[in-house]
C-alpha cells in the first residue's frame, strides 16, 4: 500500500507541474461549453419547440374589420410563431428572419371563394431554412387558417366560436405523451447538451497527458527501474489512473459551475442542478473509467510521444463526432443514430442527459455506468497486456 501511495504522490507531482497539460484539460472543454451553448442556443430553441421568427406584411394589415385582420391575430396566437410587422427590403435570413407571410389584398375575396386565383397568402423562407422548420412553419400557418375558416363555417351556421372548437375542429383529441404515459419530456436545450457533451470530451482528451507521461518514463526506462524495485505494472498504472480520475472530478466541478453559474451571465439558459448528486457523481466516475482505459490503451500500443497525440487526438474527435457531442443526436438521421452507439461518449452522454434532463436517479444511469466501466476494465486490461508483451519482445 505504501508503494501505491508513493506512486500516486509522483504521479500528482508531475501532473502539477505540467500546467500546459492542465491549462488543455480545463480550458479547453470550459470554452467549448461557452462557445457551443451561446452559439447554438437559438438553434436548439427552434429544435426543442422555442418559437420560430418570421415577419409579417400585406396591404390588409391596416385595414380593420377584415378576415385578414382576424387570421393575423389568430396568427399572434400561435405558440410555435413570432410575428413581427416587416421592415420593408430587409432580406430573409437564418438570425431573426427565418419566415415572411405576406396578406394579399384580395385576402378576403380568396377566402370567400371569389375572384382567380383564390390564394390570399404568400409564404416565403430563408434560403438556408432547413425542410423541417419550412414544414413546422407552413402546418402553423395552415391551422392558423382552418381555424379561421372552420370558425367563419361554424359562425354561418349560427354557432360561436368556442362551439368550433370543441366540435369541429377537436380541439385537445390528440394529446402528446412519451412511451411511458406520461407527457411528451421536452429535448435538452443548449445548455443541457454542451455541458455534459463538452465535459466528456474533456474527459476523454486526458488520453494526451496521461499517454504522454507513460512513454517518458518508458523512454527513460522509469518503469523497468519501478518494475525492478519489486513493483507490478497493474500497481503503476494504478498509481497513475487515480490522480487523473481526480481531475475528471474537477472538472464536472468546473462545467456544472459554468453551466449553472457564468453562462446565465452571458444570456444562456442557466443548468438546473435540482438532480440527483448521487446519479451525476456515478456516470461521471463511470465515464472517466472508460476514458482512462482508453488512455491507458493508448499509451501502451504508441512508441513516440508523436503517436499518442495524434491517436488520442483524432480518436477522440471522432468519438465525439459519432457520439452526439459535436451535433446532437436528436438531429442525426436514424442511421447515424445508431452508428452512435459504437462511440462510448454517446453511452456517456445518454447518461449525463438522463440525470440532468430526465430527472433520473442511480438506477437510470446504472446500465450506461456499468458498460462504460467494463469497457475501462477491458481496455486497461489490454494495455497491461500489450506493456508486458513489449517488456517481453522488444
Amino acid at each position: 500500500m505504501s508503494r501505491l501511495i508513493a506512486s500516486i504522490h509522483k504521479e500528482t507531482r508531475l501532473l502539477l507541474r505540467d500546467w500546459h497539460g492542465l491549462l488543455v484539460l480545463f480550458v479547453m472543454p470550459a470554452l467549448f461549453v461557452l462557445i457551443m451553448s451561446l452559439a447554438l442556443q437559438g438553434q436548439f430553441a427552434q429544435q426543442g419547440g422555442g418559437q420560430l421568427k418570421g415577419w409579417l406584411s400585406g396591404e390588409q394589415l391596416i385595414v380593420e374589420n377584415t378576415q385578414a385582420e382576424a387570421f393575423v391575430n389568430l396568427l399572434r396566437e400561435q405558440p410555435d410563431l413570432e410575428i413581427r410587422l416587416a421592415m420593408p427590403g430587409s432580406p430573409l435570413s437564418t438570425s431573426d428572419r427565418l419566415f415572411q407571410i405576406h396578406i394579399l389584398a384580395r385576402f378576403d375575396q380568396a377566402l370567400a371563394g371569389e375572384g382567380d386565383p383564390r390564394t390570399g397568402v404568400e409564404l416565403s423562407f430563408a434560403p438556408e431554412l432547413g425542410l423541417r422548420e419550412r414544414a413546422l412553419i407552413e402546418a402553423a400557418v395552415q391551422r392558423t387558417f382552418a381555424e379561421l375558416n372552420t370558425t367563419l363555417i361554424a359562425e354561418e351556421l349560427g354557432f360561436d366560436r368556442a362551439y368550433a372548437q370543441r366540435e369541429l375542429l377537436k380541439t385537445g383529441f390528440i394529446t402528446v405523451v412519451d412511451g411511458a404515459g406520461n407527457q411528451a419530456a421536452t429535448r435538452p436545450n443548449s445548455v443541457q447538451q454542451n455541458v455534459p457533451a463538452w465535459l466528456i470530451f474533456g474527459m476523454f482528451f486526458i488520453s494526451i497527458p496521461f499517454s504522454t507521461t507513460v512513454i517518458q518514463e518508458r523512454q527513460q526506462k522509469t518503469l523497468m527501474r519501478l518494475q525492478t524495485c519489486g513493483m507490478p505494472l497493474s500497481q503503476i498504472y494504478l498509481g497513475k489512473l487515480l490522480p487523473y480520475l481526480v481531475i475528471n472530478l474537477l472538472q464536472l466541478g468546473l462545467m456544472l459551475a459554468i453551466g449553472a453559474l457564468l453562462l446565465p451571465l452571458a444570456g444562456a439558459q442557466a443548468l438546473s442542478l435540482d438532480v440527483s448528486f448521487v446519479a451525476l457523481v456515478l456516470i461521471s466516475i463511470s465515464t472517466s473509467c472508460a476514458a482512462l482505459g482508453w488512455a491507458s490503451l493508448v499509451a501502451a500500443v504508441s512508441r513516440t510521444i508523436e503517436q499518442a497525440t495524434i491517436l488520442s487526438g483524432a480518436s477522440c474527435i471522432i468519438f465525439a463526432a459519432l457520439g452526439g457531442i459535436m451535433v446532437p443526436r436528436f438531429v442525426m438521421p436514424p442511421l447515424m443514430q445508431d452508428l452512435s452507439w459504437l462511440s462510448p461518449m454517446a453511452w456517456a452522454l445518454d447518461g449525463f442527459l438522463a440525470v440532468l434532463v430526465r430527472g433520473g436517479g442511480c438506477a437510470a444511469v446504472a446500465i450506461n455506468s456499468l458498460m462504460l466501466v467494463a469497457l475501462g476494465g477491458l481496455l486497461a486490461s489490454a494495455a497491461i497486456f500489450i506493456s508486458r508483451w513489449k517488456q517481453n519482445h522488444d
